[in-house]
């Protein structure tokens, strides 16, 4: 009986510390994944905006030689882009259905399975935010080499992660081919080049 008693307790136990953790994503974590805290504070650009258009810069605006290169406040002056037209790879307006797409990528999805920012910081693209008058109500600026991003006062913000930021490079990059931006995409391929071949020396014991 004592026996028994004791092998009906660890079969409890066992039970218990089954259902505490589930597989998920080829990870063993918690059963409830990571919730994403969504801010409610600022507004949601797509909501409010008239037309939203993408911009792609010919290089990490990091590396730019006049002042809006290091300051985000110089990017937009009056409501208008202050950026030079030879950092400027394209602009696309983006349709109500890629609008759509940002908008739930953004603030709607559960994509991060981590917390997860990356320390580097070199920005190419640059969501902006158009009102009724054609003057810009904001901008959301994106890296999706690094996963960064930078939103401007008054807009709400969003969880910034890996998982989030590749999905955001593969419409990005659906984008680009659409639009034939040619220098978008062979920078494209130099960052993945170079972000694998990092991946490779973390990965060697």
């Amino acid at each position: 009986m004592r026996y028994t008693t004791l092998l009906y307790l660890l079969l409890s136990f066992l039970s218990l510390s089954a259902q505490e953790n589930t597989l998920y994503k080829g990870k063993n974590v918690r059963t409830i994944p990571i919730v994403e805290k969504r801010d409610s504070t600022g507004l949601d650009p797509f909501k409010v905006a008239q037309r939203v258009e993408l911009v792609f810069y010919t290089s990490n605006r990091m590396s730019w030689k006049n002042s809006a290169g290091k300051n985000l406040e110089e990017l937009l002056t009056d409501g208008r882009l202050n950026i030079p037209t030879d950092s400027i790879a394209g602009r696309v307006e983006l349709d109500s259905a890629q609008c759509a797409d940002w908008q739930h990528t953004l603030y709607q999805s559960q994509l991060c399975d981590e917390l997860l920012v990356a320390g580097c910081y070199e920005p190419r693209h640059l969501l902006v935010f158009y009102d009724d008058s054609n003057s810009s109500v904001g901008f959301i600026e994106i890296c999706v080499s690094c996963a960064g991003a930078w939103v401007s006062q008054g807009l709400r913000s969003f969880v910034v992660c890996p998982e989030r930021m590749s999905v955001l490079e593969g419409m990005v990059g659906q984008i680009a081919e659409k639009s034939n931006l040619t220098a978008f995409k062979s920078n494209t391929e130099k960052t993945r080049s170079k972000r694998d071949r990092k991946d490779k020396r973390n990965s060697i014991p």
